[in-house]
């Protein structure tokens, strides 16, 4: 690193800490602050970090932070991807790889899958992973909070969970779908070590998946549109669309809309009844 690599590493770290209040890092406001947003010493604490090397690298000190430093730091000031990036180029070191465990979803993407309410509305990682969700996604495919990583695996859920084939008017087609997504990305990329598990997985236990991962053409129904029966409610026909943000580069966020006004009114009905 230049010194002026360390300069403008240190006045980035300045700014993003004065950009942030003490409430959005859960800290006390207290009644006597002199500085506009964070204290070194709270940004410090708040990375697991020493007050005394923070403050060198604040003030563009030769001191070379490492990836994992710069990880903690990430999550201290609440970086999007971008900032993360910069943030790491500024440092000389390599971003490292997402896991579906390190992948963070910000406050602010929260709050636009809350704001999607009542419709449903998730974002999956790489590996068909559900990361994050709304109210709706709960009151309509299952209580995504009470499941382990494994059961949100959106391919695992579709053999293995019996919610999904009676929720699923073309549960077949959807299945044979995602069998297809997971042969195409495991010829691509098979050293994955989750990802071979859970296909070993599913051989094991599920007769429908081995048949259809066996075959070499696996025909599966285009997305865009579901029809589910939900067992409170009864019929709701939904469209859907998926896509990726720049903060979210490795994950898929995914939309429902209602198709119809009767289906708009039964999400209504699926929501204010999960909410009372």
């Amino acid at each position: 690193m230049t010194q002026d690599k360390h300069q403008e590493l240190g006045l980035f770290l300045k700014k993003k800490r004065a950009s942030l209040t003490p409430e959005q890092v859960c800290l006390p406001t207290g009644s006597k602050r002199r500085v506009e947003g964070l204290r070194r010493e709270e940004v410090a604490e708040l990375a697991g970090l020493s007050i005394d090397w923070y403050v060198r690298l604040e003030q563009g000190r030769p001191v070379r932070p490492s990836a994992e430093v710069l990880l903690t730091l990430s999550d201290a000031l609440q970086l999007n991807r971008k900032e993360q990036e910069y943030l790491y180029t500024l440092a000389a070191q390599r971003l490292p790889g997402e896991t579906p465990e390190s992948i963070k979803v910000s406050s602010g993407m929260q709050q636009f899958l809350d704001l999607q309410n009542p419709y449903p509305a998730y974002i999956t990682d790489h590996e068909w992973n559900i990361i994050a969700w709304n109210q709706a996604a709960l009151s309509v495919f299952g209580d995504y909070s009470a499941m382990t990583r494994l059961q949100r695996n959106s391919i695992w859920r579709s053999f293995m969970d019996p919610y999904m084939e009676k929720l699923l008017d073309n549960w077949e087609g959807h299945a044979k779908l995602r069998v297809s997504q997971l042969r195409m990305v495991h010829s691509q990329f098979p050293e994955n070590p989750g990802r071979t598990e859970l296909i070993n997985q599913l051989l094991r236990h599920s007769g429908k998946f081995e048949n259809w991962w066996n075959e070499q053409t696996i025909a599966g129904t285009p997305e865009g549109k579901k029809l589910i029966h939900h067992p409170d409610v009864g019929d709701i026909r939904l469209s859907y669309l998926s896509f990726q943000a720049e903060e979210l580069p490795n994950a898929t966020i995914t939309v429902h809309l209602a198709s119809d006004t009767e289906s708009r009114q039964r999400l209504e009905r699926l929501l204010d009844n999960k909410i009372s």
